[in-house]
């Protein structure tokens, strides 16, 4: 097979915020043209009444708005972090995680198992960004579990920084983990973008928090942490700007 690829030296660098731009563009454009195919494929549903042209009209619909999905949440892994911070409780914002996780992935949300070791200490937080980080890791894990092993989520104190990590049974990856997500658009996996990590550590750069991938061989187990520092009692954690 011929190798098409360019020189090293012809290969253009470009900046991220080019790429950024470059992605909002393309994904604007495209949603466009999916909602004037929707309507159209809407229009043809009318006309076909309930029968069985009807039905393929509806399922064509259904399709367009998967793919829709797909584009809003490729154009959200690029786009401009601006956090809103806010003081949580951490066990307040672990109800709503394992609530959005429970309505995410149904029976297979049974699979994760929780445990907790932390109350009502506080974090500085943008609740979503955290929540959207941390989904992230628990969609990765149930992803790639091998059979039908648990998931396994914890929340601690570790040293005055609120610790999450999500581990799941994997045999030993192939590539070091401490490169994963560190840049964007590298995935060995088939379809896959390589933005879902790279997408965990920009939130955790905005929210100067810390992401840490390992593998425990002597476990056989892939862990990613995620860490904030705990509010200090009578102060601040810190300032965002």
């Amino acid at each position: 097979m011929s190798d098409f690829s360019l020189p090293v030296e012809n290969v253009p660098d470009i900046p991220f915020t080019r790429l950024i731009k470059f992605v909002r563009q393309v994904t604007h454009d495209v949603r466009n043209g999916l909602n004037a195919i929707d309507l159209q494929a809407a229009y043809l549903g009318e006309l076909a009444g309930e029968g069985e042209l009807g039905e393929e009209a509806g399922k064509m619909r259904q399709m367009i708005a998967h793919v829709t999905a797909d584009m809003q949440e490729l154009s959200a892994r690029f786009a401009e972090l601006r956090p809103v911070i806010m003081e949580c409780p951490v066990e307040d914002f672990l109800l709503g995680l394992k609530e959005a996780v429970d309505q995410e992935f149904g029976n297979q949300a049974k699979r994760v198992v929780w445990e907790s070791k932390m109350g009502k200490e506080e974090v500085e937080m943008d609740y979503t960004m955290l929540s959207n980080a941390l989904m992230e890791l628990v969609r990765n894990a149930i992803y790639f579990r091998e059979g039908d092993q648990a998931v396994h989520f914890t929340a601690s104190d570790e040293g005055g920084k609120a610790t999450f990590e999500v581990r799941q049974k994997r045999s030993q990856p192939d590539t070091k983990t401490e490169k994963w997500g560190k840049a964007p658009l590298d995935s060995n996996r088939r379809g896959g973008y390589g933005l879902g990590l790279f997408y965990v550590r920009r939130i955790m750069d905005t929210l100067r928090g810390e992401l840490d991938i390992g593998y425990d061989a002597k476990a056989g187990e892939l862990r990613a942490r995620v860490s904030l520092p705990l509010k200090k009692p009578g102060g601040s954690g810190g300032s965002h700007e």
